[in-house]
């Protein structure tokens, strides 16, 4: 029997300035595929300067009307920041759905948050999102608007109302958005502050999504986390407490991935989230020695945590995926240790490094 392939057809867009990159949508690639596309064609354009209608050039933009054509492709996807006005323009010009990357990011996190506040978080920043996108059709409305009768100038027509009536209904549902958000934020801080007068040290995993982290996190605490070979296959953070010694234990957090070019509503809206890392006394930095990026990725983790001020705190490079993997130039840092975390393989030698670094020694290990 056939197989029925009800995915949607997409086409990836990807307008660069400076040198180029033959491998620039290969990420876009895997979030499409993780948010359920069919990847059917690719397109690159070099551009120092977006054009201002299309962000694709005016002569580039025809081929990709023929090309969508030609492949039956449902929807265009940008690997850039395109603005409101620029999506009307294209779906207008193209007769498809058009979405940017950040948009395709935040349909996945849609698709894997479970918790309450995960959903809640993923609502806030598409709300946050969605905003501009109604703001590019008011300026395209204004420029189809016409002198109308009256001193005032155009009168509004019931399209430029019902914009404005969906601005202000965006408006009111993120600031009740923002309104539980802080209330689970509370919850949270609460959580820590009960975890901090315990005296058990916190240890949380970061890194690059689909670098392993909950696969090590399993690995190490038995928590049966869903590990998939997926970008952000887990959403929400899960904490489980390790015991290694007498007298040696903390809790262990694991948290959501990180990825290059992250949307600033993602930063926002995952706060709370992420302060689990700002507070934490250890930070297990999860390494995918398998990517091709590897020291790229690794950079970009670095760069998250500097941003929510977590940039000093301790760590440890965790260089996974080494028992199909043997990368000649590893990340900078003393602390790195190679493991295996499906295998098994170096989950002790860690335990002794965070153990180590934790309570000064490894013994009765």
């Amino acid at each position: 029997m056939e197989e029925i392939n009800n995915k949607k057809k997409a086409f990836l867009v990807n307008v660069y300035k400076g040198k180029e990159d033959n491998n620039v949508l290969d990420e876009l690639s895997l979030l499409a595929e993780t948010a359920d596309y069919e990847v059917v064609g690719k397109m690159t354009q070099h551009k120092d300067k977006p054009d201002k209608s299309y962000y694709i050039g005016s002569g580039k933009i025809l081929e990709l009307k023929n090309a969508v054509e030609e492949l039956s492709a449902e929807v265009v996807i940008f690997d850039n920041d395109v603005s409101g006005s620029q999506f009307n323009n294209l779906e207008k010009y193209l007769g498809v759905d058009v979405i940017d990357r950040a948009t395709l990011i935040l349909e996945i996190f849609a698709r894997h948050a479970t918790s309450n506040e995960g959903k809640l978080q993923v609502e806030l920043a598409r709300k946050k999102h969605s905003l501009p996108r109604v703001l590019g059709q008011g300026a395209v409305l204004s420029r189809q608007g016409g002198g109308g009768s009256g001193g005032g100038g155009a009168r509004r027509g019931a399209g430029e109302q019902q914009l404005e009536l969906d601005k202000r209904t965006i408006r009111a549902e993120i600031k009740e958005l923002e309104s539980k958000a802080e209330k689970l934020a509370a919850d949270r801080r609460l959580r820590r502050s009960k975890r901090e007068s315990s005296k058990i040290p916190i240890v949380c995993i970061v890194g690059y999504t689909n670098a392993g982290k909950s696969t090590l996190m399993n690995a190490l605490t038995k928590a049966g986390v869903l590990a998939e070979n997926k970008l952000f296959a887990t959403l929400d953070p899960v904490t489980r407490k390790l015991w290694i010694a007498p007298g040696k234990e903390f809790m262990l957090v694991d948290t959501v991935g990180f990825i290059s070019r992250l949307p600033h509503e993602f930063i926002n809206a995952f706060a709370s989230t992420l302060e689990e890392t700002k507070y934490s006394d250890l930070i297990l930095h999860v390494v995918n020695s398998e990517s091709k990026d590897m020291l790229k990725q690794f950079d970009v983790v670095k760069d998250v945590l500097e941003k929510i001020g977590a940039g000093d705190i301790p760590s440890i490079t965790v260089l996974n995926k080494t028992d199909s993997a043997s990368p000649e130039i590893l990340p900078s840092g003393d602390n790195t240790v190679k493991v295996s975390a499906l295998t098994g393989e170096g989950i002790e030698l860690l335990k002794s490094k965070i153990c180590e670094m934790l309570f000064g020694s490894v013994e009765d290990l």
